[in-house]
């Protein structure tokens, strides 16, 4: 799958809440309708903190050199999957979906998708590729799951292969048979550009500023970790497995982890996509 993140910080005129109701209940509802679109998920950052979810003391022993200022750089990013980047790419064209008397017609709305982005973001958004490994497929039920999302920057003297390598295999099989466990996945973020095409030219995200905004944020870490459990003794658990703050130690350079809200827009579907209309 190409897989495709964008952190957004929210305009400064909303609330935390009042972001989160536009971007779920009015922006969503067009991205999802972006053409041959193979999932999209919107995760919010929690109302509460970090230190409330784990436990001050707790999450004192995890963390490791956590930007100051990070929370001020982003309110929540979503997740757009598509085949391949040229599908991603044509994704905000206009879309053959919207019922009319005639049968599905073309409606020109998606392109913008929403027209929302200058009244909900403050800047354009921080969007990259990034290479998964789903160590265990996600497994949702019925009711809201545990959701965290941990940043991690590998140790600068660490070869990047090595790294990646032992984050995939030692570190993730160390957390995969947990109790509660209903999901893992790592992202490997990469440097392909995917906001050229995608964005108007004369998007925030092509500045000076919007550069140095966004590589600011990319400073702190290159490994975003989901986790989903049933809830979060399920992850404290876990926390007393020695091994995880001994691989820590070894390959991490930064590390840190944030709760955040989940809201599936469209299912992710990594089978072959078939030949005829699915959504």
């Amino acid at each position: 799958m190409f897989k495709v993140l964008g952190f957004v910080r929210r305009n400064a005129r909303l609330t935390h809440d009042e972001y989160r109701a536009g971007h779920v209940g009015y922006h969503n509802s067009f991205g999802r309708r972006l053409n041959n679109i193979r999932g999209y998920l919107l995760n919010v950052r929690a109302n509460r903190s970090i230190e409330d979810s784990l436990g001050k003391s707790v999450y004192t022993s995890i963390r490791r050199n956590e930007p100051e200022d990070f929370d001020n750089q982003w309110d929540g990013w979503g997740q757009l999957m598509f085949d391949t980047l040229g599908e991603y790419l044509s994704a905000r064209s206009p879309a053959v979906d919207r019922a009319g008397p005639e049968g599905l017609t073309t409606d020109p709305a998606v392109t913008g998708v929403g027209g929302d982005l200058e009244d909900l973001y403050n800047g354009s958004p921080f969007q990259f590729q990034c290479n998964e490994t789903v160590v265990v497929a996600v497994r949702r039920p019925e009711k809201k799951l545990f959701k965290l999302a941990h940043f991690v920057r590998r140790r600068e003297k660490l070869d990047a292969n090595l790294y990646f390598g032992q984050l995939t295999s030692g570190y993730a099989q160390a957390i995969k048979q947990s109790p509660g466990l209903r999901g893992l996945i790592v992202n490997q973020r990469t440097e392909m550009d995917v906001m050229t095409g995608f964005f108007a030219p004369g998007s925030e995200c092509f500045t000076l500023a919007g550069i140095e905004r966004r590589q600011h944020f990319y400073s702190g870490w290159d490994t975003l970790i989901e986790y989903w459990f049933d809830t979060v003794s399920d992850y404290l658990l876990l926390r007393c497995n020695p091994v995880l703050a001994e691989m820590e130690e070894a390959l991490m350079q930064a590390s840190y982890l944030r709760e955040v809200d989940e809201t599936v827009a469209v299912m992710p579907n990594r089978a072959p996509r078939p030949d005829f209309y699915y959504r």
